[in-house]
């Protein structure tokens, strides 16, 4: 993966999704959570939404970019997500980077994205096309 080093506002991007698990988290229900940075430097941020019904959860990168799409934006910088290790809220957030699905969703909406992801134990950024090879 040819990811690339952070910039300032791309760690102010995980404090932002940090402080959004910090307050919302609830470990049956919001786990996740994300932050996403437009073209023109707004952050939004959500949580995922698990349900007991395994198909009517949603995870946090689709609610965060409903969200910024509501306010009429459709140019995209960069999306970070975290998470508590082991589901405690004691351990400092960790970055987790999109999955598969989301991944697929955020490239639909903005193939210039970057994403924040760990590569080989650092906190790096890669592009969304670079994330989804042979798309």
């Amino acid at each position: 993966m040819d990811s690339r080093s952070l910039y300032a506002a791309d760690y102010d991007l995980i404090r932002e999704a940090e402080a959004c698990l910090d307050e919302h988290y609830h470990p049956e229900r919001h786990d996740v959570a994300s932050a996403l940075r437009t073209e023109s430097g707004e952050v939004y941020t959500a949580v995922n939404v698990n349900s007991r019904i395994g198909n009517a959860s949603v995870h946090c990168e689709p609610v965060t970019l409903a969200n910024a799409l509501r306010d009429g934006h459709t140019r995209f910088d960069c999306s970070a997500a975290v998470y508590y290790p082991d589901n405690d809220p004691d351990n400092d957030p960790a970055v987790t980077p999109a999955c598969g699905v989301c991944r697929e969703l955020l490239y639909d909406y903005d193939v210039e994205l970057d994403v924040i992801v760990m590569d080989d134990g650092d906190v790096r950024k890669a592009s969304i096309t670079e994330l989804l090879p042979g798309r």
